[in-house]
């Protein structure tokens, strides 16, 4: 294949996780809402936003491209997946990306102004700053420096969970916010994990965010996506082999990428995409979709778990709890605890009380194919 089609794959499509693609679809109103809320006064909730969603549906490129957008608009940005050692990489990531806008900041500061602003050079803490002082008080001084510049900080952490550095760093942001200090906060995790945050009696102030589910995207909007894309490379799809696509990715965000990167990898240069074409991209699309989503989720669950997942797969992919229960011989608690690790791992969702379904597309036909 040639090096412009390459660079074109590379433009359109990104099948990876956490890679961005060259365009967002279906979540144009997400992006612009946030946006706005950044320059919505300090406080405002559009400040502070939770993205819940399962994988694949795109939550670390969202982050991505909030973070490049908001770095034009003015913002240093400190990205980080959630861990221990979140705080101090925070700050690391702050010194990182913004030591760039303090490169006339040659002199070294005298000891005196030093110990008053906190800084040697640039954002580069003096001695005595670093040691005495923890998370909250170096992005108080952060903040301050990134002011002087007209600048604000936006934190994005991807995989949040309940730990004693999300705490650490959410009590932050919420007494930095107090003191009017121009920072605004961006979180990306599974429902499970997101909902079990806002549970934290230390972090109940997240209940008052901007929460925004991402779900599944209209196969309309990727049919547009993939016509629009296939014409700029000049190939050639028919309203069939459209309709076929869109449809075969189910509106599922990695799905979507996987095939359009396929169909672009299986078609000759200027050529034309036809039904034995797509067979062998759906067959690729799909083998992706095994090793890299439904081996990982599947593979450390125990029996009992994989018993009900096939138990629901036999229902059709929706199951009633009455109906697991009759089908496998048990009562409503000696499933609650193989019910609570599913929706946990992010396997299952529940979306009306005593209802179960699989919280990614074409795991019921997976399961049901493989006996596993």
């Amino acid at each position: 294949m040639k090096k412009n089609i390459q660079e074109n794959i590379q433009n359109l499509f990104q099948p990876t996780f956490g890679n961005r693609p060259e365009q967002y679809i279906g979540r144009d109103g997400v992006i612009q809402q946030f946006m706005l809320g950044l320059n919505e006064p300090i406080g405002s909730r559009d400040r502070c936003t939770l993205f819940l969603g399962q994988r694949g549906m795109g939550k670390t490129a969202l982050l991505l491209e909030l973070g490049d957008r908001a770095q034009r608009a003015g913002y240093v940005v400190a990205r980080v997946t959630a861990h221990e050692g979140m705080p101090k990489a925070i700050i690391e990531q702050f010194q990182l990306n913004g030591s760039k806008y303090f490169d006339d900041e040659k002199r070294k500061l005298t000891d005196v102004t030093s110990r008053v602003l906190g800084f040697s050079f640039g954002l580069t803490f003096s001695e005595s700053a670093e040691r005495q002082f923890g998370f909250r008080s170096k992005m108080s001084l952060l903040c301050d420096k990134l002011a002087d510049k007209g600048m604000g900080a936006l934190i994005l952490i991807d995989e949040v969970c309940t730990s004693a550095a999300m705490r650490e760093v959410a009590a932050a942001y919420q007494e930095l916010v107090g003191d009017r200090k121009n920072v605004a906060i961006a979180m990306a995790g599974l429902p499970y994990a997101v909902s079990n945050l806002l549970n934290d009696k230390v972090l109940t102030f997240l209940n008052r965010a901007t929460k925004v589910e991402l779900g599944l995207i209209s196969t309309n909007l990727i049919r547009a996506y993939y016509e629009k894309s296939f014409k700029s490379i000049k190939i050639e799809a028919s309203d069939n082999i459209l309709d076929r696509a869109a449809l075969a990715s189910r509106g599922f965000p990695y799905l979507m990428q996987l095939i359009g990167y396929y169909v672009i990898q299986y078609t000759p240069e200027r050529g034309v995409v036809t039904d034995a074409i797509m067979d062998k991209v759906e067959k690729a699309a799909m083998g992706d979709m095994e090793d890299n989503v439904f081996k990982p989720i599947l593979n450390p669950l125990s029996d009992n778990d994989k018993i009900l997942l096939m138990a629901i797969a036999r229902c059709g992919g929706t199951a009633t709890t009455a109906k697991l229960q009759a089908m496998l011989g048990r009562k409503g608690p000696a499933i609650q605890p193989y019910r609570k690790r599913l929706i946990e791992a992010g396997v299952i969702e529940s979306p009306r009380r005593g209802e179960l379904v699989f919280a990614m597309p074409y795991l019921s036909e997976y399961l049901l194919e493989h006996e596993i």
